[in-house]
């Protein structure tokens, strides 16, 4: 496999810090024991908060060319066959270091792996003007595109990549020996995530003020960090004029141990997104590998994600409504919230543990280095 000090892919991508699907399964690919091929390991650093994530800063400009840099140390050095590398959010300023990285290093191997995370590329590169040709430029040609899911505007196919290759993410989630069950009619209610507009922190709200209306008892546990001090002054002073404090509770960033207890105390998980680059939530495979019934939305791999599970109900985006209802017949049908508790538990099962998702991509990756 090897020649002399050659190894046969250099993997590229952010790792936590910040907290979210891509940087976590990028940091299971780092972390892993590879054994059908060599890799050598790039870190991304640009954002330590996700309220940093797709905002400018100097900061992020010079570690750009520090990447540059580090990529030129390992092409010629350790000359890898393969550069895997995930592409940007549907933004303009992550799009563009894209842009600059890769005119400065796709070159400089013989394959080319990008494995696409955030959901909504195509359709921005589609509509951005002056940017689009130039993004097209460096995302265009890559020996192989790794899908999460299949969808209508996959970027491997709007960007001609030679092979498409459908990899939905996986995780390991510790065992939950102790399961919360509905209580006198009480609904424990979990949200994970960042805590931005997109992911429907407002619908939390207005999905709360639903079921007080309803006469519900129901309380939402609502984990993640704000990405704007901005709106979270303003979901907060939401809650407060409407006299919600009680029914919402805001944990902050969980991780280890604190995280998967949080997922234990409670019955079901809310996750209404409507977020631009969702792509293929690792929360919701989190909250099935915890036999929790889920009520999320119909958006981007959402619905590929969940299907066959049984264990989801799929809303409108921005529907406090539906979502309401959904929750109510947790209550009110207990049996419903059992079954689905115990279907989310198989599903993952089988389909979406780290083990599977790794063996996946070492093939990929394997097959790709000795092609070259």
């Amino acid at each position: 496999m090897l020649e002399g000090n050659r190894v046969d892919c250099l993997l590229v991508g952010q790792t936590p810090p910040p907290f979210h699907g891509q940087a976590i399964v990028t940091g299971m690919l780092f972390d892993h024991a590879w054994s059908k091929v060599e890799v050598s390991l790039l870190r991304m650093a640009y954002s330590d908060s996700i309220e940093s994530v797709g905002r400018f800063s100097l900061q992020k400009v010079f570690h750009l060319f520090y990447l540059v840099y580090r990529t030129w140390v390992s092409a010629l050095g350790e000359r890898p066959r393969v550069l895997y590398y995930l592409p940007a959010s549907p933004n303009k300023v992550p799009v563009l270091r894209d842009v600059i990285y890769l005119s400065m290093t796709r070159w400089l191997f013989p394959k080319l792996v990008f494995h696409y995370h955030a959901g909504g590329l195509a359709e921005y590169i589609d509509q951005s003007g002056w940017l689009k040709p130039l993004a097209r430029l460096v995302y265009s040609g890559a020996d192989v595109g790794i899908e999460l899911s299949e969808n209508d505007f996959a970027p491997s196919d709007y960007f001609k990549a030679k092979r498409k290759v459908v990899i939905p993410n996986g995780l390991d989630v510790p065992v939950l020996h102790q399961k919360k069950k509905i209580s006198n009619g009480r609904l424990e209610v979990l949200y994970v995530g960042a805590l931005v507009e997109g992911k429907g922190i407002s619908n939390i709200v207005k999905t709360a003020a639903l079921m007080r209306e309803a006469g519900a008892s129901v309380h939402f546990n609502v984990v993640g960090d704000w990405g704007d001090e901005v709106y979270k002054q303003q979901v907060l002073g939401e809650i407060e004029a409407s006299g919600l404090g009680g029914m919402i509770t805001f944990a902050g960033v969980l991780t280890g141990d604190a995280k998967w207890e949080a997922f234990a105390r409670v019955n079901c998980f809310f996750f209404p997104t409507h977020y631009a680059s969702e792509s293929f939530p690792l929360v919701l495979i989190e909250a099935m590998a915890c036999g929790l019934p889920i009520v999320t939305t119909h958006w981007r791999g959402i619905p590929k994600l969940v299907e066959g599970s049984d264990a989801a109900v799929l809303c409108g985006i921005k529907s406090p409504q539906e979502y309401a209802e959904s929750l109510l017949k947790f209550i009110a049908d207990e049996a419903l919230c059992s079954q689905m508790a115990i279907n989310a538990e198989q599903f993952y099962e089988k389909n979406y543990t780290k083990q599977v998702f790794l063996e996946r991509m070492e093939r990929v990756l394997a097959e790709t280095a000795a092609s070259s």
